[in-house]
């Protein structure tokens, strides 16, 4: 049990490390393409790079949790050293993920071919048609190429080798800033914005995907080593995982940032834009910590290590919320300013007054970001115990919810200040509560179960 913890622990202090260097060239990739984005672009065309980032991004959100299936599979195969259950659960898990990423940007192909750019996105979308189109093909193959390669993360991740991911991303986020700086002047365009920085995201995860074939040569794919007894239980955990993982975040980036476009305009995705990157690069701080920590919980669980659990939970409730709480306070005093400065005047001037940013709408988008923190280290805690029931369910009534209430503001005509509100309102009402109610359930279940394993059986006298 002690070597078990020391290994994860190292496993954890690696990760951390390593995505440090990833996470700062993720944002220092962010902090370069926004402002040049905007100033070459103009705050339409970027707007339509969000666009179409975000509706092709839908494919990632719509796509069946096998990875996170996998990642608690893998875990638990090598936890016991079995390295048959480990080849065949990698090889059904990419077949599968594989063909359903091929259908599901057929589907979206499909649409491209078939429907126009300004009934897909908006009337306000039409005069940008043709250069939109384009750079929705290029979208697409990229985040195809991702979806194919991204199954080898989560294997990564079950063998408690995220510092290889970080290291790769860190390597497609090195080469995306230097394309873009070299040639982003020679080609201002939507279509070269989309190569750079996503294609560059995509290369990195490709080159990890072959890295992970070339250390374990007995996980490539082999068709002899698909095994159909296994599809129930990848499809089955993948769509608990789907549910868990993707319906918040399909709902609160995806699907509101379409609404505001159709209803607002490429202008209002841009600002949506502006503070999703702001969010992404805020929470990958706190993915730092808890990318790592939720293959070792499994691991941990798996071996009725309960003790590691623990101490990893108040680490996350220490740490996470303290980070949270000083974002807020930072963004709320300073962000009115800061923001415009780094984006540039078109940013400021170019939309309506409910969709600028006073100080107003960055408490709210504050307020959002500290609930969204609470849950997702719940969320963590839940799913390293094995709760997905619970997680799932939760998850669906709390995203019907936001919508609701998200939904009822936007339709009303609401500023971006009240959206946000609905969000963080959405979620406090429900998982805000929810999770931590199970997660200490949980705990005090197998605390239990292991105090009357720990009690000798009491001799027969008969």
């Amino acid at each position: 049990m002690k070597n078990s913890a020391q290994k994860r622990n190292r496993a954890i202090r690696l990760a951390v490390i390593t995505s440090i260097i990833s996470k700062f060239g993720t944002v220092v990739l962010r902090l370069i393409s926004i402002p040049i984005a905007i100033r070459l672009l103009g705050m339409d065309q970027f707007g339509v790079y969000a666009a179409i980032t975000m509706a092709v991004g839908m494919i990632d959100m719509l796509h069946i949790g096998i990875g996170p299936a996998l990642t608690r599979g893998i875990a638990r195969a090598a936890a016991k050293g079995d390295r048959e259950t480990e080849r065949n659960l990698f090889t059904t898990g990419f077949l599968i993920s594989s063909a359903l990423t091929v259908l599901l940007a057929g589907i979206f192909a499909c649409l491209l071919c078939s429907i126009p750019i300004p009934v897909l996105f908006g009337d306000k979308f039409a005069s940008l048609e043709e250069p939109m189109l384009r750079a929705s093909w290029i979208a697409l193959g990229i985040i195809t190429i991702e979806m194919v390669c991204i199954i080898c993360d989560k294997a990564r991740d079950g063998y408690l080798e995220t510092n290889y991911n970080n290291a790769w991303g860190a390597a497609g986020n090195i080469l995306g800033a230097a394309t873009l700086l070299a040639g982003i002047w020679f080609f201002p365009t939507i279509e070269f914005l989309i190569l750079a920085i996503n294609g560059s995201i995509a290369l990195g995860k490709a080159g990890n995907s072959v890295h992970l074939f070339f250390q374990r040569t007995y996980l490539l794919p082999r068709f002899s080593n698909f095994k159909t007894s296994l599809i129930k239980t990848l499809a089955c955990d993948g769509f608990r995982f789907s549910i868990t993982y993707v319906l918040s975040a399909l709902v609160e980036y995806n699907a509101i940032a379409y609404l505001i476009g159709r209803t607002a305009g490429p202008e209002a995705v841009s600002v949506y834009q502006v503070l999703i990157t702001i969010h992404f690069s805020l929470t990958g701080v706190v993915l730092m910590l808890t990318t790592p920590i939720w293959p070792a919980l499994m691991d941990a669980h798996a071996r009725g290590d309960g003790e590691w659990i623990r101490k990893a939970a108040r680490k996350l409730y220490l740490l996470c919320p303290a980070f949270a709480v000083a974002v807020a306070i930072g963004l709320i005093i300073a962000g009115p300013w800061v923001i415009p400065l780094w984006t540039g005047d078109e940013f400021r001037n170019a939309v309506e007054a409910k969709f600028q940013l006073n100080r107003l709408t960055l408490a709210a988008f504050s307020g959002w970001f500290l609930f969204h923190i609470w849950r997702h280290i719940n969320q963590v805690l839940v799913l390293g115990v094995g709760e997905m029931n619970a997680a799932s369910r939760t998850v669906i009534i709390e995203s019907v919810l936001v919508v609701i209430l998200a939904g009822s503001v936007l339709f009303s005509g609401g500023a971006l200040a009240m959206i946000y509100g609905a969000i963080a309102i959405g979620i406090a009402s429900v998982s805000g509560w929810v999770y931590p109610l199970v997660f200490s359930r949980a705990i005090r279940k197998e605390a239990a179960e292991s105090e009357q394993a720990a009690i000798p059986a009491i001799p027969s006298t008969g």
